[in-house]
Order: C-alpha cells, then structure tokens, then sequence
C-alpha cells in the first residue's frame, strides 16, 4: 500500500500559491534555460502552491504558474514539481497511467503513445530534483528539468489531460488542487 501511495504521488508537480511575476530564480535551475527560449516572453504569474505528503513523508512541492495569475481563464500553463523522494521514469509514467484510467480515461493508442514519448522524455528523479511542465496553449506541452529542455510531446488534449491530474476537478488530492490553482484561498 505505501509503495502504491508513493509510486502515486510521485506524479506531483511543485506549485507556489501567491500573486507575483515568476522569476527564473523562483523556479531553481531546472527551469533557468527555459525563460532563454522562444517562449521566454511570457510574463508568468504565480497561482498557487502546495506541499503533498502522505503520512510524514515529504512527495512533492508544487507551483503553477500562468500567463494571467489565473487558473480559470489562462492559456499559457507552467506547472513545477519539485520531488520529496527519488522515483524512476517508469514509476512515473505508469503513475500517470494510473491517474488517467482513475479520472475515467480511456487508454486508448493516442494516450499509449503519449505515454511512450514520456518514457523517453522524463528523467529518474532524486530527492530535490525538479520537473517542470509547461503549456503555451498551442498543443505543445514542453518539459524542463535539471539539464534544461527534457522533451516536448506535440498533441492537441495532452496539455489538459496530464496537467487535469493536478488542476482538474477529478484531481485526486483535492485539497493541494485547490491550493494550486488558488480556490483555497477565495
């Protein structure tokens, strides 16, 4: 059961719950390079924040960012998960799966060839690595970690469905959802 809570929450995303403009120093150095980039325009408000843990273990900080300070009406999404606990690229991915089938997604061949990219993409994570995932809105969704740009996955619906399993309303952990996306605080 502990090994499933953890595999779980291993999925997390760091998200900080305050107004202000993001600065490449609030995200640490796993997403430095990515305001260097073509996308680096984006004048990136903090949402929300959140801690998750399961009995006293420390999973995940997190933090979302957008381009409105807004979870409602955004279109560019930044979400940062920074890891509490080291978790391989595979328990990851297969959290992920987990996630969707929970919130009642099909895995039908888009999403095993989502996940397939992710595998490729994502890195094992160490206690106080950092993954961050972000959205422009135009079916891109990017990822950056400790080296820089990790991947991207290009597909119209992946944005809101892996991002969904932190800021939907079927998110799991409702409590750190809300803190995420600044409902705990109206």
């Amino acid at each position: 059961m502990m090994k499933r809570c953890m595999g779980l929450l291993a999925v997390g995303v760091t998200i900080l719950c305050a107004s202000g403009t993001a600065l490449a120093s609030d995200y640490g150095r796993c997403a430095e390079q990515m305001w260097e980039a073509e996308y680096s325009q984006v004048d990136w408000e903090k949402v929300g924040e959140t801690r998750l843990r399961v009995m006293l273990f420390r999973i995940y900080d997190a933090q979302l960012y957008t381009d409105t300070g807004r979870h409602s009406d955004a279109q560019a999404v930044a979400l940062r998960i920074n890891y509490g606990r080291s978790f391989t690229a595979n328990t990851l991915v297969d959290q992920t799966r987990d996630e969707w089938e929970r919130m009642g997604y099909t895995i039908d061949e888009e999403k095993k060839s989502w996940l397939q990219e992710l595998a490729k993409i994502w890195p094992d994570v160490e206690r106080g690595d950092c993954i961050v995932a972000h959205t422009l809105g135009n079916g891109t969704t990017y990822f950056h970690g400790e080296t820089g740009l990790l991947g991207s996955i290009q597909a119209d619906g992946f944005a809101e469905r892996f991002l969904g399993i932190w800021l939907s309303e079927d998110a799991r952990f409702r409590s750190n959802r809300d803190e995420l996306v600044g409902a705990a605080s109206e």
